[in-house]
C-alpha cells in the first residue's frame, strides 16, 4: 500500500500529541529515549523518537522533524462486515479509542498493532448487544480507507484513578464496588473475563455509577491473550484468560479503595 507522503506532521504544539513519555532502564532508571506519537486530521499515525533530548527539551520543531509517517497497514486492520461503523456526522459525540501507538517502540508489540482493535471491537459488539448498565457502551467502528481506524465509545470526565483528587466529595466504596462485581458477573455469564480490570480502566459518571473500560484484553474464558494485565494489579503473568483473574483484580481495587479512604480521612 502507497503511503500519502507528507513533507512533516505540521504538529503545532505538544498537546497536539496523542502520546508524550520516557523511557528509563528498569534497573537503573536511567534516561534511554523519549517517544512520541501523533494521528493527524485525516487519521494518518505519525511516531519518533529520540536519545538526545528529554521529553520537557523538545520543540515543536524538533518533533516535526522527528515524526514518521507509518504505514496504514502497520497499525489498522482491513474493515470487515462484520464490525458495524459509526456515522461520520456522529463521530464527535463519542470517545474514540485509538491503536496504542506507543507499541511502535517495540518490534514484538508492532506485530500485534493490527490485531488488537478489531478484537476489542469484536469483544464491545457482543457487549452491545448484550448490555450492562456498568460496562461503557460501544457506538461503532470509525472507518478511513477501508481501514479500522478507532473505537466509538462513550465519553466520562472521571476516571476511578483520579476520582479521590478530581472530586472533592466522598465516594460510596460499597456502592461502587456493587456495580463493578455486577459487571464482571455479567461478563462471566457470558464466558467472557476483562484480565486488566484496575482503577485506570474503571470510569465514573456525575453520579459515581462506575464503568468498566478497556477491553483490549476482555476474551472467552481459555483463549490465548496477546496482552492481559497491568504490573501492580497481578499477581503473576498470565497467557490465556480467566474468571480468576478478575476476582483477585477486583479484591486488589477493594483493598485499593479502602487505602485511599484512610489518606482522605
Amino acid at each position: 500500500m502507497s503511503v500519502d507522503l507528507c513533507p512533516s506532521a505540521n504538529i503545532r504544539s505538544k498537546r497536539d500529541l496523542k502520546h508524550l513519555c520516557e523511557v528509563e532502564d528498569i534497573e537503573t532508571g536511567a534516561f534511554k529515549r523519549c517517544t512520541f506519537a501523533y494521528i493527524d486530521d485525516h487519521e494518518r499515525a505519525w511516531f519518533g523518537q529520540t536519545t538526545e533530548m528529554r521529553k520537557y527539551d523538545l520543540t515543536v520543531e524538533d518533533l516535526n522533524r522527528l515524526l514518521q509517517q507509518v504505514p496504514d497497514e502497520k497499525i489498522y486492520p482491513l474493515k470487515t462486515t462484520s464490525l458495524s461503523t459509526v456515522p461520520e456526522e456522529t463521530r464527535g459525540k463519542y470517545y474514540i479509542k485509538r491503536p496504542k501507538l506507543l507499541f511502535l517502540d517495540d518490534e514484538a508489540e508492532t506485530k500485534l498493532l493490527p490485531q488488537l482493535l478489531p478484537g476489542e471491537a469484536e469483544v464491545l459488539q457482543l457487549l452491545e448487544h448484550n448490555p450492562h448498565p456498568n460496562i461503557i457502551r460501544f457506538h461503532g467502528c470509525t472507518v478511513n480507507r477501508s481501514r479500522v481506524t478507532g473505537i466509538a465509545l462513550d465519553q466520562y470526565s472521571v476516571i476511578l484513578k483520579y476520582r479521590h483528587e478530581d472530586v472533592p466529595q466522598p465516594l460510596d466504596i460499597e456502592a461502587c464496588m456493587r456495580g463493578i462485581r455486577s459487571a464482571l458477573k455479567h461478563l462471566h455469564l457470558l464466558g467472557l473475563a476483562h484480565n486488566d480490570l484496575n482503577p485506570s480502566n474503571i470510569a465514573l459518571d456525575t453520579s459515581d455509577n462506575p464503568f468498566l473500560l478497556d477491553f483490549g484484553s476482555c476474551r472467552r474464558f481459555g483463549e490465548v491473550l496477546l496482552t492481559g494485565g497491568t504490573p501492580g494489579w497481578i499477581d503473576e503473568n498470565y497467557s490465556t484468560t480467566a474468571q480468576w483473574h478478575d476476582e483477585l483484580a477486583a479484591e486488589k481495587i477493594e483493598a485499593w479503595f479502602l487505602g485511599k479512604a484512610q489518606e482522605h480521612v
